[in-house]
Order: C-alpha cells, then structure tokens, then sequence
C-alpha cells in the first residue's frame, strides 16, 4: 500500500517541480517578451517622473545655496544617481530605437526579452529612487564656517545687519555672475558702505573669484591721475614713463592682462566714463575685470548701468540698539534709569551707524542719569525737521551732539583743523602739533614736547569718540560725512569761522575767516588784493607747483600759522606779518632767503624738501624759534658756523636726509669753514635731533649728550624705504658704522640699534651697555670679534635685558656663537617677534638652552618662553645644530612663518625629538626648508607637517633635501595622532592641508616623489589639498612621479591654478589620470627641460578628459621638451574647447614640423603666442583653416625656428585684428613674412591690413629678401608705431612692388601716420625703403636711426612741419649737402647713403630752437660726403637723465647718447652746452662706410 502511495504521488511530484522549475520561469520570460511594449511605455513614464522629481531637487538645492547652505552628503549622492539613470535611460531608449529600426518586420524574440527585461529591472530601481527622494527632509544645513556668512563680516568696523547681510549676498552673487561686470552699492554718508566693499574685496580672493582686488577712493573732486596711480600700483605698473606720463589706453591695454580682478571704486558722486576718463576695461573688453562701487546716489548706479543695484538700509532698531549697547558699555545688568534715555537717543539716531557710535563712545562711563536725559534733551531740541527718514541733516545733528560732548575747546578745535585737509587724506598728527603750537592753543605750555603729548591725547579722545579714524603710525583720517559736518560746524559758528576755499574768486564772507584751506588744484595762482585782517592759519598744498606773489599776504596781520607746499615764493612777502609764529614751506622754491631773520617771531620751521643750498647767517636772529626742519634739503650744503648756538631757545632740530650737509672738521679751512656738532651740546633746551652724518664729520671726542628723542645715520646712508618727508620725533633710534663712542650717552633709551662693523667689543651687554631695557629692534652687521649679546656669567643681569625686544637681526657675524652666556633674565625675549639671522658660521645655539633638570616640558615658566615669536628666518649658519631649545618647545604657538635656508649641520628644528612631537604649531602659515642635507627626517614628518600644525599652513618651500627627508613627506604618523587626539580609530584622518596655496620644491635630486599615498594604517587613501593654488617643482633630477600612486581613489586640487615643472629629467608624466578632472581652475602651465617628459597626464582616455577639463587654462609654455608626443601638443594643449580663454602660449625647443594643422582647435582668447627653437618647424599654419582663427592674438614672437620659411599664409594674414606686436629673431631660412599669394581665391579681392599692428621687429633673418608688399602700406598698417629692422644682409626692399600693378609716371604718396621709431641698421644689401616713384611720409616720427645701408637709394629729409619722408629715386652725384634754416629753405635732407640718428622730442607753441653742429674743423674743411647737419629741437622742460632700464634701478643716472655712456648724467669733455635748456633733440651724423668719427664736438644752443 506504501509503495503504490509512493508510485501515486510521485507523478504529481514530478509535475510541480516541472511546472515550478520550468514553466513558470518560461512563464516570466514569455511576459517579459508579450509585455515588452507595456514595460517600455512604463519605464518612459517612470523616466518622467524622475526627471520631475530631479528638477525639484535641484531647485531645493539651488535655493539652498542662495541661502549659504551647504548641501548633505545624501542629497549629492540622490542627484547624481538621478543624474546618471537619467543619462543611463537615454542609452537605453536609443538602443530600443535602434533595434526597432532593425528588426522593423522581423521581431526578434531574444532582443524583445533582453530589452524588456532591462527595462522591467529599470523601473524597479527608478521607484526605489524617487521613493528615497519623496522621503528627503532639509537639503541643506547651515555651515558656522563657511564664507560668505555673518562671521566674515564680523570685524571690528563693519556693522552687521540683515541690510549688510543681505547686500553682501548680492554682491557676491553678482561677482559669481559672468555675465555681469558692473555692481552698485548706494546708500547715504556713514552708513557703512565703505566697510562693506572693503570686507567683500578682503574676502573675494578666498573664495577665489579674483586673483586681484584694487580698491580706491574716487571722492566728490576726483583726481584720476591720483586713482590711476592707485590702480596701477596694485597690477605692478608704473604710470610714469620717459615721456611724461602713460595714457588711459595704456593702462587699460595692462589691466587686459589681468586675467581676474575686482576693481572697488568708493565713494563715486557723479556717472565716470570708467575707460575714457580712468582706462578700465569691463564689459566685451573684459570679462574677467569687475567693477563694485559705492556712492550715496542711486542715480549715480542707474546711469552708470550698474546691475545690480544694491541698496544698503540704516540699522533696524534692534541691530541699532545692540550696537548702542556695545559702544556705551551696557549690559543687562545697567540701571534702567540710564537705559530709558539711551534707547530715546537710539531711536533719534535713526540707525546710522555714523551717528551711533560716535554718540555712544561720547556717552560711555557716564553713571549719572541726568547726564543722558541731558544729552537726550539735547538731540530732541536741535532736530531740524519731523521726517520719517534719517537724512545726513539728521547725522550733522547727531554728530553735533557728539561734538560738544568733547571736554574742551583745543580738542574741538583739533577735530576742526582735521577738516581743513583735503577729502580722505592722511592726516601727520606732527602737522597738528605745529598748528596748535602757533595757534597757542595750549597757553602756559613752554615746551613744544608738551604741547605734542597734550595734541596726541586729543587725537586718541578723537579716535575712541568715532569722529576720527585710524591710519597708521602717526597718521589719521576723517570719513567724509563727518568732514563735512565739520566744515558745516566751522562755518555756522562764528566764534571759529573755519574754511576751505573750493572755487573763485572768493565772496566777501571769507574775509571774517579766522582758518582757510585753499585745494590747490582748484586754482592757478592765489588770489591777490583780498584782505584777510582776521586770520590766523593758512593752509595751501597739492600735487602741482604754482608761483604765489607777496600781494596776497597783505592785510593778514593776524596770521599766526601759514603752511604751503610746491610753491614759488619769496620770504619777502612775510614781512608784514609780525604774529607769524609757524612757517612750514614744503617743497617749495624760495628767494630772498636772507629775510629769514626778519621773522623774530617765529616759533616753528620747516623748509622741509625746499631748495635751500644754505641756511643764512641771518637765521641765527630767530631767537624764539624752538624748532627747526631743514630734512631732505638735498641742496643744503652748509650751515654758517655760530649760527646754531645763537638758537638758545631751540628745542628740535631735524637734519636727516641732508646728503650734501657738510659739518667742521679739523681739516676744515677758514675759507670754507661750516657748523660744528659741538654747538648742538651748547644748546640747553635741545631735546630732539634727527641728523645724518659721515663718520669722518664727528670730531675726536664728541659725545652727544642725553637727548629725549634722536634719530641719527652715523656712517650709514638712510634707506630709500625710509626717505619720508615727515619728521619722527618721538623715535629712538641708532644707525652708526664703526665707532660708538659718540652715542654712548644714547644707549639707555635707545630703541631701535643698528651697527654696523663696530669693532673691538666681544659683547652687546655688558660692553657696550648693561640692560638695553628700552630696546625694541637690534640689527648687528660685520660686527667682528662679538662673540655673544649677553656675556656675564658671573655677573648679574638687569631682569629687564631685552625685555622689550621685538625684532632681532644678525647678519656676518662670523664670530658670534651664541646669543646669551649668562643666566637667563626673567622675562628675557619674551616680547620677541621677530629673528632673522644670516651668515653667523660660529653660532652653535640660537636661543640660549636652559637646563631644566628634572623638570617637566610642563613645568613652571622659568624656562625660555617664545610666546610672541612669529617669524622666523635663517640661512647659511653652517654650525648651528637646531633652532629652538627643549625649552621653549611649548611656546611657539604663534610662530606662522619658518624660513631655514643653507644650514649645513642643521638636524633638527626642535632640540628634542619627543618634546618636538608634542609641540604643536597651530599657526604656521609658511614653511621654507631649502639645502638641509643633515636635517633628520622625522623632523619633516613629525614636527613641521603634523596634522595640527598644517591647518594654516599656506606656503611650503623644500629645496636641495634628500629622498630620505621627503619620501614620507604626508604620512604623518596618524596612528599616534589618533591615539592621542581622537577617542576614536573609526575616524581616520585624511592627508589633508587645508590652507596650503604654494609648494616649491626645488634642487631634491633624489627625490623621486612628491605626493606618496602610502599612508598610515587607517588613514583613507585620499590626498586632499582643498587650496592649493601654485606647484613648482624644479631641478630634481631623480622625481619619476609627482603623485606616487596613480590608484589613489580621489586627489583634490580643485584650485590649483599655476603648475611649473623645470629640469626633472625622469619624469615621464605630469600628472596621473585621476587628476585630469579636477584641473578646472589651472591657468598657467609651464614645462622646461624634462627630457624625458611623454606625456601630460597619463592615460589613454587624456584628450576627452583634458579637453572637458582646462576651462580656464590661459598661458602655456612648452619649452625643450624632446620626448613629448605630438598629440600632447596639438590633441591636448589645443584641444576645443579646452583653451577657449587662452591667452598665452608658448612653443620651445620641441620637434614640431607644423602646429595648428586643422580648423577644430579652438584658440579664440589667445593672446600671446611665441615660437622658440623649433628647429623642424616648416609652417604654423596651414590651410584650409578657419579665417577668424586668431581674433584675439595680440603678440607673436619667433625665435630661433631656423627651417621656418614664411610666417603668414594669405589667408590667415588677413586675420589678426588685433595683432599689436611682430617679433622675428634668427631664423635663417624665413624668405617672406607673409607668402604670395599663388591661388587667387575670393580672399585676394580683399586687401590685407592689420589695424592694430603697433611694432614690427625683425633681427638676423639672412635670407629674408623683402618685409611686406607695397599694398600692406596703402592703409593696411594704420597704427604702426615702430619697425626695426637689423642684420637682414640679403633684405633689398621694405616695402615691395606688386608686380601686378602697372608702373606710374606720377609719384605716389603714402602715409604712415603714426609710426615714432624707425631703425636700419646693417642692411648691406638694402636697395630702396620702398619702391621707385613711392614717397613716404611719416608726420609723427620722432627717431630715425640709419645705419650700414651703404647701397640704399632712398634718401630721408625732413620739412617744416616736422613730418620725415622717405623718396626712393635714381642714384644722383652729391658732392656736398648743407642744410640751413631760412624762410626759404624748408627741408632738411641727409645724403644718400649716410648713417643718420636723428631724434625729435615735442614741445609746446613757444618752443625754442637748437642747432646741433658739427665740430667747427669740420666746418672748416666742409662736410664730407654722407656728412649731414641737422637743426630741429624743441624742448618745454629740461631734458633730466634717465638711469638704464633694468629688473634693479641704479643710483648713478647716467645719460647714453646714442651708444656713448656719459656716467652721472654730465656730458662727454668734447660736447659743450650753452645755457640751461634742456637738450630735447640730437641729431648725429657720420660717413657712410658707417665708421664713426672719433672726436665730435656738438655745440648746443638753448633759445
């Protein structure tokens, strides 16, 4: 019965496996092929609905970015996996499109199943996805540290408000725009705009949208000369050249170069044609150069075409109140009695920050509520009209508040004499002093050191009261809204009756003035015939020279203060005004200098920079004078002696900067007898000198005696850096060479030291002085047999021995060994800052090490402490071991720059390995180690580059270092790391540098890598150098890889923009292919001598990569580089659209026969194009090609292509609208600059012209027979400034006949209208400039320089109208040509054949003439054929020598004439001058075999 059971169910057994095992799954697979078109129609819909579910996404993520959120992890991943199904579905839907087209009326079941299968997995995946995406919460969260937030606006001036906040969005929303180029900040005075801008420019580079930002301020009276200048300073260019001054074009020509900058334009009051008036170009001239303006109208925007218009509000009452609070210094906890009347002020403040803060500085302190009830009282009753809006009448109220809160009338008038200096000048708080002394603000003060203690304490009360501004050491500055309310309150009170004259002639009102500022450049000359019988100050100064006549001073009786600058004047014209007691002539040209000792009341003098040769004996009369500056009177040559010691009453006396003062010596003659320094020691009130002397000036045993205040260069010349105008008298400070001795009176206050080969003291302290306690700065030079700065062992120190010391330099020292061999004073280099020290070959120890025992690196603070130090630099100290001591391993905390260069014996940074380890560096910002061959390596890895030592860290510079130092360069021992800092190991850390911008390494020539990833364990193989901006690598000859392991899963260089590789002879790539994707912001790119260099980025699949990859790449060079492939040079450095911005590009020493061989590159922005040493290079272009290939090239140089044998195609000749600059140098096989033409084609209907072509130089080209055709002249060079042309032996024409044109019997005349230089020279074979019958005129040509062109027929003459024409005619006898200036003879004209140098400067309508003749023996015997004379000067200023152009300017101005150097700007003994003109034309000739004449004598005659 079991068994037929058994034999009964296993049939049906059977059948359920097979149904279940077999026909189901055909079942499934039978619905995927009879569902196909269902599942189809389903994926399409799902395809929809995740494009819609997509879109919605990224608008989230949009609006969360405009918000300064960042985005989750999660949120990034669903976008791109929507992305790439999205991308996936289209592959898939052309495959069914495809395959349907194929099999239209045969259905091919396998392909109906493989697709629907597909399809069906497809939608199941595409609903998983958009269930994920239904389900997101927030896309974004709010980063505390991202830029731009809140907390980057946060600074001590800037005022944060949901105003600023939402302007600063804006702007940088619009600085992102490309599309913008122009943005607009308006809002009234004192808001805070100004702050604002210069917050978004600090901050624009580092969120890298700018590599420049230029800020200036335009002001209601713009000087664009001045704003240029600024400008122009921030792009390293010089608005001055040798004839004047550069034009807008010029600059706007340089910042075109400029790839990315934001130019801040402040405080504009009217619409500025910014490249008309200014020279900046925006727009379609460039849109890498932005504009952000601010101004108080929003007019000023809307014409100015500003978009877009960013308005920036008063504060709101709550964002006012906070900042009440925190300016009057109330808190929760103040009495409400005094919070009542402060929230009434607030709220009459109207939320102007420049109303706030000056009143609540005002108000600060003040604990009596009556006191603010007051000042509320106050404001409420001098409010000049009820409106709604706070207006600046509204602020000049507020401000007015704050200015009788000031406690007394000589602060007040300080504040007052600060608006009498132009808008947003920098106000000398010394000037200040002078006027408050003449003015005797300060009565019953007898000292003018007083009176400067009492002016700078008003200044601080100023300062902390808002109403003045920092600027500097000695200097302040007055925002322009509370100038004006100065002004407003000088003029509307008649007890002061300040002002400033704008604009005449002068209204009758300015005569009650008791102060006037006269803005020089306003006015020609000062107004004459008004009387001023009420005042007391003047005030004249600008930028331009004027002549002011003794009529003005007359009637001002009164005058009490007069300070001028760049005037012409005569002190005659001060003889009526007997209460005169400061005089300040500054710069000026001065007369009738003896009238100085009519002045007996004078107090205070400058003739600071005037042109004084002499101090008159007449001087000495000024017995009440008590202070005397004469510094930079480069002219002053002698003091009378006696004169000084007659000035009892003198109290300073500043000389520095007087390189031509002479001083008594024992070799001194009654002739020429002067001043002696012994009569500063007779002067008994004398507290203050600043002197600059030779040593040899100083007379055996002088002694200076004990001074307040000095400023004395004792042998050694005065920095340029330092030649100020101003004076320094509260300095302290010590300059000498060789002896000592006259100072040591000075050592106890001194405090800033310099000395230089100051010999025969073994010690700084005690030898020459026991404490040097005030001492700030030490600078030691030469100093031979110093041994130590500190030498008292057995001695004890003063506890304050440098205590005080910030800056420290050592320099050739050769016997200095260590800094202090004595015991440590408390305190001792505490305040130190700063310690540079170089060439000191003996010196084992720089900080002195103190024995800790058994104390801990924990321990007390009785040890060495470095806590200020934070900038350090070091080189060539071949004995020294390490840098900083065990010591002070803890106190280096703020140490951000360390510079180690050429140590020989350095081994370690940190004298302890384990106390270095746990020394941590957290603000090192820049790190240089350079030729360190002993330096050990863990100190690389362990010490310098730990993890939180690199947060900062910005620049880092290794050179001339081992394998062994570098090979572990990021590994950074994370497992200790981990362990100590971290709780725990499940979060690795990267190699991460988040702050690095530079890399340099340089001469490690074993170095084989410079980014290894072989990390520790744990750490995730991710290299990540977040800002990265410059890679430089140079001369290590063993580097294979820069990046050691081209598996790594993500390298991060997303802001890498300058990559320079030189002389890296193994390398055979630059980069692996995993970092070809992240390059997008690279922009130059430089490789040289890599002999071995294949490839650019490794890998098969480069050209698509590189090609989507350099968008903004614009300056490549390529330079000897043999092993690179072809491809690399065409297929990826010009692949399109990768150079789309290019600009520059450069070719050297490669192997190429032909660059750009086919119209698919895309090089529209190449700017600078140049050729070097392509020795196969037969064409650069070749046809056909696309005619607008190069619209943008405006320089192209060839050097040395010696197979080259045209450079120009016809075709692509008529292409470079642009073109500026032609440069051709050796190429010996060149024939023709631009080919003829053998096709004609619809091109040769056109004419060839290059519009721009400014400069065409072309040198040692031996086969080049012809320049350009004779119809690239006829209007097709209309800018051509200057054509150089110089050993082309086989060169017979210029400019060549068109052999299709038909020769004419009449002269033909042809322009160049702007060409300056022309040069031949060494043209032997040269027949004709052009050809015959072809007359030449060049109306602007200032230098024409024939040389060794024996053969040329085309003779050069000049006209009355100062034009130069060039006429090609048939040779002709000319025994003798003599040119004469009469109303007849209008020509001048050279002989055929002559060398000629001739050069024409411009004058004005009263120019003078002056004739350059021959030596008179040459006259005798007559000109000798190919002799010229030539008379064509003019001149409307002296002709001043200028010094050779070079990287380094030279002191000794020298002026060459033509190849003669005549040294210290004075002419040769053979060439006389005649009167004071300056020579502004010089005209030489010489015989035509192009010997020169031996001996010349030019006679030149000034009109």
């Amino acid at each position: 019965m079991g068994c037929g059971f058994c034999g009964a169910a296993l049939p049906n057994i059977v059948a359920t496996l097979v149904v279940d095992c077999v026909v189901k799954p055909v079942g499934r697979q039978l619905d995927y092929v009879r569902h196909f078109q269902d599942n189809v129609e389903n994926l399409r819909e799902k395809k929809r609905e995740l494009a819609d579910a997509r879109d919605r996404l990224l608008h989230k993520i949009e609006d969360a970015k405009n918000r300064l959120l960042l985005i989750e992890n999660d949120v990034q991943n669903l976008q791109s996996r929507a992305d790439e199904t999205l991308s996936d579905m289209g592959t898939l839907e052309e495959e069914i499109q495809l395959n349907k087209r194929c099999l239209k009326w045969c259905p091919n079941c396998s392909w109906r199943y493989q697709l629907s299968k597909k399809a069906k997995k497809k939608i199941q995946d595409i609903s998983e996805l958009l269930e994920k995406i239904g389900r997101l919460g927030p896309v974004g969260y709010r980063d505390p540290t991202a830029l731009p937030t809140i907390d980057f606006l946060c600074s001590k001036e800037f005022v944060v408000s949901e105003s600023s906040k939402a302007a600063v969005k804006q702007i940088i929303e619009a600085l992102k725009d490309e599309n913008i180029n122009m943005i607009g900040l308006w809002g009234m005075g004192g808001v805070g705009k100004t702050t604002l801008v210069h917050e978004v420019g600090s901050q624009a580079p580092k969120l890298n949208l700018f590599d420049k930002v230029v800020i200036t301020t335009v002001s209601q009276k713009p000087n664009f000369e001045r704003i240029q200048d600024q400008i122009a300073q921030y792009i390293g260019f010089d608005m001055k050249n040798e004839q004047g001054r550069r034009s807008e074009q010029e600059l706007w020509l340089r910042l075109k170069n400029e790839p990315r900058t934001l130019i801040i334009l402040d405080d504009i009051w009217e619409s500025i044609n910014l490249k008309e008036k200014i020279g900046i170009p925006i727009g379609d001239d460039h849109k890498g150069c932005k504009v952000l303006l601010t101004t108080r109208r929003k007019r000023v925007c809307q014409i100015m075409e500003c978009r877009p218009v960013v308005e920036l509000d008063c504060l709101d009452d709550d964002e006012a109140w906070t900042l009440f609070e925190k300016k009057a210094g109330l808190d929760d906890f103040s009495d409400d009695s005094i919070k009542t009347p402060a929230k009434k002020i607030v709220k009459k403040c109207g939320g102007l920050p420049m109303a706030i803060v000056p009143l609540a500085s005002a108000l600060k302190g003040k604990t009596n509520c009556h006191e603010w009830q007051a000042a509320y009282r106050r404001l409420e009753g001098r409010r000049l009209t009820e409106i709604e809006d706070v207006d600046e009448r509204n602020a000049y109220v507020i401000l007015e508040t704050s200015f009788d809160y000031l406690k007394d009338m000589v602060t007040k008038t300080c504040f007052l004499l600060c608006s009498l200096f132009p808008e947003d000048h920098e106000i000398y708080m010394e000037d200040l002093v002078g006027y408050a002394w003449g003015l005797e603000l300060y009565k019953g003060m007898d000292s003018i050191k007083d009176v400067r203690s009492e002016v700078l304490a008003s200044i601080e009360i100023l300062k902390n009261s808002g109403l003045l501004l920092d600027s500097g050491e000695m200097h302040v500055k007055m925002h322009d809204v509370v100038r004006q309310f100065a002004l407003w309150i000088a003029s509307s009170r008649k007890e002061i009756s300040f002002g400033t004259v704008e604009t005449l002639p002068m209204d009758e009102s300015f005569k009650h003035y008791t102060a006037i500022s006269f803005e020089t450049d306003q006015t020609d000359e000062l107004p004459k015939g008004v009387g001023f019988p009420y005042l007391k100050l003047l005030l004249h100064g600008g930028n331009r020279f004027m002549e002011t006549s003794t009529e003005f001073f007359e009637g001002m009786k009164a005058l009490q203060v007069c300070a001028l600058k760049y005037q012409s004047i005569s002190l005659a014209a001060f003889k009526f005004n007997m209460n005169l007691r400061t005089l300040c002539l500054i710069n000026c040209e001065l007369s009738d200098i003896s009238m100085l000792g009519k002045l007996r009341t004078l107090h205070i003098l400058s003739l600071s920079q005037s042109d004084i040769t002499e101090l008159p004996t007449e001087a000495g009369n000024l017995e009440n004078l008590r202070l005397l500056d004469l510094s930079y009177c480069d002219d002053l040559r002698r003091i009378a002696p006696n004169l000084i010691q007659r000035l009892s009453n003198l109290e300073e006396l500043y000389l520095h900067g007087c390189s031509s003062l002479k001083w008594a010596t024992e070799n001194s003659t009654k002739k020429e007898s002067y001043s002696s320094l012994s009569e500063l020691n007779s002067l008994p009130k004398l507290v203050v000198i600043s002197l600059d002397i030779s040593s040899k000036h100083l007379p055996d045993g002088f002694v200076f005696r004990r001074l307040w205040s000095f400023d004395f260069c004792i042998g050694i010349k005065r920095p340029k850096w330092y030649q100020k105008s101003e004076t320094c008298p509260i300095s302290r400070s010590l300059r000498i060479e060789k002896s000592v001795d006259a100072c040591k009176q000075l050592f106890e206050n001194v405090e800033s030291l310099q000395l230089n080969d100051v010999e025969g003291h073994p010690s700084l302290i005690p030898s020459l002085d026991l404490g040097f306690s005030k001492l700030t700065s030490l600078d030691l030079r030469l100093c031979h047999f110093m041994q130590c700065l500190i030498d008292a062992p057995k001695q004890q120190v003063p506890i304050t021995t440098l205590s005080n010391l910030r800056k420290l330099s050592l320099s050739c020292m050769f016997d200095l060994e260590e800094i202090c061999n004595a015991p440590q004073p408390q305190g001792f280099l505490q305040k130190l800052e700063e310690v540079i020290v170089s060439d000191c070959d003996k010196m084992q120890v720089l900080f002195p090490n103190v024995e800790l025992g058994s104390i801990e690196l924990e321990g007390p603070s009785s040890h060495l402490c470095l806590q200020s130090l934070k900038i350090v630099k070091i080189k060539r100290c071949n004995n020294l071991k390490y840098i900083f001591p065990i010591s002070a391993a803890n106190s280096l905390g703020q140490l951000h720059t360390l510079k180690i260069k050429s140590c020989s014996q350095l081994e370690d940074i940190i004298q302890d390995r384990q106390a270095a380890y746990k020394c941590l560096l957290q603000s090192l910002r820049e790190v240089w180690l350079i030729d360190l061959p002993q330096l050990k390596g863990r100190d690389v890895n362990d010490i310098m580059l730990t993890q939180l030592s690199l947060q900062k860290l910005k620049e880092l510079v290794f050179g001339k270092m081992t394998n062994q130092q570098l090979s572990n360069l990021h590994s950074c021992k994370y497992e200790d790391l981990e362990e100590d800092q971290t709780s725990s190991k499940h979060h690795p850390l990267p190699i991460c540098f988040p702050n690095l911008i530079l890399i340099d390494i340089l001469e490690c020539e074993s170095l084989k890598s410079l980014f290894p990833i072989i990390v520790a364990q744990g750490s995730s193989k991710k290299l990540n150098a977040p800002n990265l901006q410059t890679l430089k690598i140079k001369r290590c000859f063993g580097m294979e890889e820069i990046i050691q392991d081209s598996q790594v899963s993500t390298i991060s260089f997303q802001c890498l923009r300058e990559v320079q590789v030189t002389e890296c002879n193994n390398l055979k790539f630059l980069f692996p292919m995993c970092v070809a994707g992240s390059l997008g912001q690279l922009q130059t790119l430089k490789i040289e001598s890599c002999s071995q260099l294949q490839e650019i980025i490794q890998g098969p699949e480069v050209l698509i990569s590189m090609a989507q990859g350099l968008a903004r790449l614009n300056e490549v060079e390529l330079t000897d580089l043999p092993q690179l492939k072809g491809n690399d040079t065409n297929d990826i450095v010009l692949t399109s659209p990768s150079l789309h911005v290019l600009h520059v590009l450069v070719f050297s020493e490669t192997t190429e026969k032909q660059l750009f061989e086919y119209s698919g590159y895309n090089v529209s922005s190449l700017k600078y194009l140049s050729l070097y040493k392509l020795t196969e290079l037969r064409m650069i272009w070749s046809a056909p090609i696309q005619v607008e290939y190069f619209p943008n090239l405006t320089e192209l140089v060839v050097h040395s292509c010696r197979r080259l044998r045209y450079i120009f195609l016809p075709t692509i000749a008529r292409n470079f609208p642009q073109l500026r600059r032609l440069d051709i140098y050796v190429c010996e096989e060149l024939e023709q600059i631009i080919e003829k033409d053998q096709t004609p084609s619809q091109h040769h209907l056109q004419p060839i012209c290059f519009p721009n072509l400014s400069s065409i130089t072309i040198i040692s080209c031996v086969n080049l027979r012809c320049l350009f055709p004779i119809t690239l002249a006829h209007g097709g060079l209309p800018k051509l400034y200057r054509l150089e042309l110089e050993d082309i032996p086989l060169l017979e024409q210029v400019f060549e006949e068109d052999e299709s044109n038909v020769s004419k019997d009449e002269e033909e005349v042809i322009h160049l209208p702007r060409l300056t230089h022309l040069k031949l020279d060494w043209l032997p074979y040269l027949i004709s400039f052009s050809p015959l019958g072809s007359h030449f005129i060049f109306p602007s040509l200032t230098d024409l320089r024939v040389k060794d062109c024996p053969n040329i027929y085309t003779r050069f003459s000049v006209d009355s109208k100062d034009s130069v024409h060039a006429k090609t005619q048939v040779s002709q006898s000319v025994d003798e040509i003599i040119v004469e200036e009469s109303a007849t003879a209008q020509e001048i004209a050279w002989p055929i054949g002559s060398d000629i140098y001739w050069w024409n400067g411009e004058g004005g309508e009263d120019e003078k003439r002056l004739r350059v003749q021959l030596d008179h023996k040459l006259k005798r015997r007559g000109p000798s054929p190919g002799m010229g004379q030539v008379v064509r000067p003019r001149f409307e200023a002296p002709l001043k020598a200028k010094p050779p152009k070079s990287k380094e300017p030279k002191e000794d101005h020298s002026l060459a004439l033509f190849g003669f150097d005549f040294g210290n700007g004075e002419w040769p003994p053979n060439v006389t001058t005649a009167g004071k003109s300056g020579v502004r034309s010089v005209v030489m000739a010489c015989s035509c075999d192009g010997k020169r004449e031996e001996e010349r004598r030019l006679k030149l005659l000034g009109g």
